[in-house]
């Protein structure tokens, strides 16, 4: 175990299967897995855009060579401010590595590109109020809290 090589590094599309595997995994276990339905179509669609877009960027947290987890985000002009601004679009490590420090590395790694991106300000979702909580304790500040509802 004290051996192992653990890192961060972008994906590219080789990784696809790994990162539909954690999608997948993550809308079954998850809070999501009673508000969003797993579509691999669409994932793919979305992964494959983040690893190909100018303004978008998916990033894997590797341990002896495995991707454990991953952080995809976007940069865009904020429709209100127009301030450059990345936004989460996923954020996932496997449950059984998350007492590792594979989130925080992911979670770090994100904002320091997402600077050199050119963005301003970073936005992540909370699924639950523990992330909330670790939100705030990395010094983010809570903006709305989101419903939704099947039509």
């Amino acid at each position: 175990m004290g051996g192992e090589v653990s890192g961060i590094r972008e994906a590219v599309e080789s990784d696809m299967p790994r990162i539909l595997a954690m999608g997948a995994r993550s809308l079954a276990e998850g809070p999501y897995r009673d508000q969003i339905n797993d579509n691999p179509e669409a994932a793919a669609k979305l992964a494959l855009h983040t690893i190909q877009a100018q303004n978008g960027k998916l990033i894997l947290y590797e341990k002896a060579g495995n991707a454990i987890g991953l952080l995809a985000f976007f940069v865009f002009p904020h429709w209100l401010s127009g301030e450059p601004t990345a936004t989460e679009a996923m954020w996932y490590v496997e449950p059984e590595e998350r007492r590792s420090m594979a989130a925080i590395c992911l979670f770090r790694a994100g904002e320091r590109i997402a600077r050199e991106m050119g963005a301003k300000r970073m936005q992540f979702t909370a699924p639950t109020a523990e992330v909330g909580r670790m939100y705030e304790l990395l010094g983010y500040k809570q903006l709305e809290i989101g419903f939704q509802k099947v039509l």
